[in-house]
């Protein structure tokens, strides 16, 4: 079972968008440096989307390389794509390079009947003997998942779900369904929102997009957790809701680049279309104040690097 609080990371790319690998490295072992479980590959932070094949794949090689300086972190590598073939290479690519499971949400942009669905998965199955988790995001997708639609996928091996929705109906009801007919199938939070009454159901894992730029808060908040200590996961949960809305001003890939320059580090750039703010933004000094402030709540120390931009 995947456990913890992995963090969907962000791709980075140069002023000219081509992908720089060796910022990547950095910022992934920055993140397992300070706690982080997992990584979810190339996903919606990760710019899977706007990113070749063959680029996707070299984010994979670069996690497993950074991740062979840790012990017992989680490699899950986002294949999702806008068609088959590329989803079931990558897959395969993602097996060879020795990838903990992959993730995928449904061919996105078109509107598929859930059959067309239910055969993409399939495939992809099919394509390796990885774990496979399916991911509801249909406000990329344009698929939604139904209690129905997650059965039929169980039936042709599907290990799993990211959820990032977080109906409550339907997430409990898909984990429940499951425990109680005693079937291995493990519900991931595709978000940190819900972590706590979502753990005490019974859920043990979730991906987090504010590890990408303040992990110490997410590593604070999932340990407080599992060690029991309730009052302070409660405190974490409410500060990490409160930082957490105040940084949804924007696209989260954006965000998290911020979130990074406010702390000090070249966290490089978007790929085009996406674009951050000039670095004279008083954006960036207001993040600064959020961070200090919720770093000072939590009894943790702020780090910044030396290239701040406030």
């Amino acid at each position: 079972m995947i456990t913890g609080s992995l963090v969907p990371n962000i791709t980075m790319f140069d002023a000219d968008g081509q992908l720089d690998i060796a910022r990547t490295k950095w910022h992934m072992r920055w993140m397992f440096e300070r706690g982080v479980d997992g990584l979810f590959l190339t996903g919606s932070y990760g710019s899977g989307p706007l990113m070749t094949v063959d680029e996707r794949i070299s984010v994979y090689a670069a996690a497993k390389e950074v991740a062979a300086d840790f012990s017992g972190k989680t490699l899950i590598a986002h294949v999702g794509s806008i068609d088959t073939a590329s989803t079931v290479a990558l897959a395969r690519a993602a097996e060879q390079l020795g990838m903990d499971a992959v993730g995928a949400v449904p061919p996105f942009y078109y509107k598929h009947s859930e059959d067309l669905v239910l055969q993409f998965y399939r495939d992809l199955i099919e394509s390796t003997s990885l774990p496979v988790y399916a991911y509801n995001n249909p406000e990329t997708s344009r698929f939604s998942f139904t209690a129905g639609t997650v059965r039929k996928l169980q039936d042709m091996g599907l290990a799993g779900m990211k959820d990032s929705p977080l109906e409550v109906g339907f997430v409990s009801r898909v984990y429940y369904e499951n425990k109680l007919a005693g079937r291995q199938f493990q519900v991931i939070l595709g978000t940190s929102k819900g972590w706590l009454p979502f753990y005490y159901m019974g859920v043990r894992a979730m991906i987090a997009g504010m590890s990408n730029w303040a992990p110490e808060i997410m590593t604070a908040l999932t340990r407080a957790t599992f060690d029991g200590d309730q009052e302070r996961s409660e405190r974490l949960y409410v500060l990490m809701l409160d930082l957490s809305a105040k940084m949804h001003f924007s696209d989260s890939t954006i965000v998290s680049l911020m979130g990074l320059y406010a702390r000090g580090y070249d966290a490089g750039y978007p790929r085009k279309p996406m674009q951050l703010p000039p670095f004279d933004s008083p954006k960036y000094a207001e993040i600064r104040g959020w961070l200090e402030d919720g770093f000072a709540q939590a009894g943790l120390a702020l780090e910044v690097g030396q290239g701040s931009v406030v």
